[in-house]
């Protein structure tokens, strides 16, 4: 184990004990995003997620947030190659509304998946970024809709955030 895969790990795992929800970093892979870590939270649930699962990037917090900080072309040619497809009846399936979404993702700087991956899971996502603004990845917290309200969650941006930005500094080492 090197001594950023360490340290990757002790900032996660550090962000779910403060917050006490478990915790993915996801990255950049094509037209998707893969979970590279998880931590549990210690919440009495398990998500059903795990290191190597793909993510789509139109429906997820960690998507999103990737989305958001990509050229508009590109992410135009992603949603063609991949289709807006519905995973659930909240996820976002028409490209305005998904424009619209990713430029308030940049404004407030987390996205937010609101049962829209999976019934009864909401995530706060925040992206990771490399010294030139492209998107490696997000940091996000995942919890259940009827233990923590949406404003709840809003609330955790900024630790979240923090972690983001030292996760950011550790990927863009040589």
């Amino acid at each position: 184990v090197t001594s950023s895969t360490a340290s990757l790990e002790n900032l996660l795992a550090g962000l779910s004990a403060e917050v006490g929800e478990t915790v993915h970093l996801g990255l950049r892979s094509g037209d998707h995003a893969v979970y590279i870590h998880k931590v549990e939270g210690r919440q009495p649930y398990f998500m059903a997620s795990y290191v190597g699962m793909r993510l789509g990037l139109h429906c997820t917090a960690i998507g999103k947030c990737i989305l958001a900080h990509l050229p508009e072309a590109e992410v135009a040619a992603i949603a063609e190659r991949t289709g807006l497809r519905p995973r659930t009846t909240a996820t976002i399936t028409d490209p305005a509304r998904l424009a619209d979404e990713l430029a308030t993702i940049r404004q407030r700087g987390y996205g937010i998946d609101n049962e829209e991956n999976e019934r009864t899971i909401r995530c706060l996502g925040v992206p990771v970024l490399d010294a030139a603004g492209a998107p490696l990845g997000a940091v996000s917290l995942s919890t259940v809709v009827f233990l923590l309200e949406l404003p709840q969650l809003e609330r955790l941006a900024p630790v979240v955030s923090a972690v983001a930005s030292r996760v950011a500094a550790l990927l863009s080492r040589p």
